[in-house]
């Protein structure tokens, strides 16, 4: 289980040591349909190295993330993963830009025409998977 955990962080510090050089571009993300967009702040490789609860909470975020994409794809949700200190969304014609409040890593639920329902903190898969159901009516 420590081997599985130690390869889980290291997987989780490769990719975020990707996204971190690509977070100074703002994402922007069209909104055609149901969309989550789940959003984890770039945390610099030194930073990871002294904090083993971040690490923790960024394997776990990458984890459930993996595990939702499937079953968001069959119910017609678009689902990104975005590391980034803001990202925009555009609905048609619509630009709107959305900056994390003091918890930097969350979900954002959004269809075109609704408001959008932010939830802040890692969820765990089953935990988004209803989230979504329920925001987005999904039976």
């Amino acid at each position: 289980m420590k081997r599985l955990n130690a390869a889980i962080a290291c997987a989780a510090l490769c990719c975020l040591t990707v996204a971190a050089g690509s977070a100074e571009k703002q994402p922007v993300i069209a909104v055609r349909g149901p969309t989550v967009v789940a959003f984890f702040e770039p945390v610099p490789q030194a930073q990871l190295d002294k904090d083993p609860d971040a690490s923790e909470a960024l394997a776990d975020f990458q984890l459930y993330a993996r595990n939702v994409r499937e079953p968001f794809r069959k119910a017609g949700i678009e689902f990104h993963e975005v590391y980034a200190h803001s990202f925009q969304l555009r609905a048609g014609k619509r630009l709107t830009t959305f900056r994390p409040a003091k918890v930097k890593v969350g979900y954002y639920l959004v269809a075109p025409g609704t408001k959008p329902r932010i939830e802040y903190g890692v969820m765990t898969d089953a935990d988004l998977l209803q989230a979504a159901n329920e925001y987005f009516d999904v039976h």
